[in-house]
């Protein structure tokens, strides 16, 4: 539903361009009218899906090397 809810942001962000393109009745406007808005929708969903995928490694990362830690202590008093 989110997905959807942002696609239908970028069309309504585009909706000049694409009433624009209808104005002018050239076929490369109105392709680039319909078809810039969801390259950008993906461009920023690849962005936004990497981002992600980062912040969790990291996070797993990090709490792993802390647990690596913690035992290497617990064996080191012994």
């Amino acid at each position: 539903m989110n997905d959807f809810k942002n696609i239908m942001l970028a069309y309504a962000a585009s909706a000049s361009s694409l009433f624009a393109a209808i104005e002018t009745r050239t076929l490369i406007t109105i392709i680039s009218a319909v078809v810039l808005p969801i390259l950008f929708f993906a461009i920023g969903k690849a962005i936004d899906v990497g981002l992600q995928i980062y912040l969790h490694r990291r996070k797993f990362s990090s709490t792993r090397v802390a647990e690596l830690q913690r035992s290497e202590s617990c064996t080191s008093e012994e």
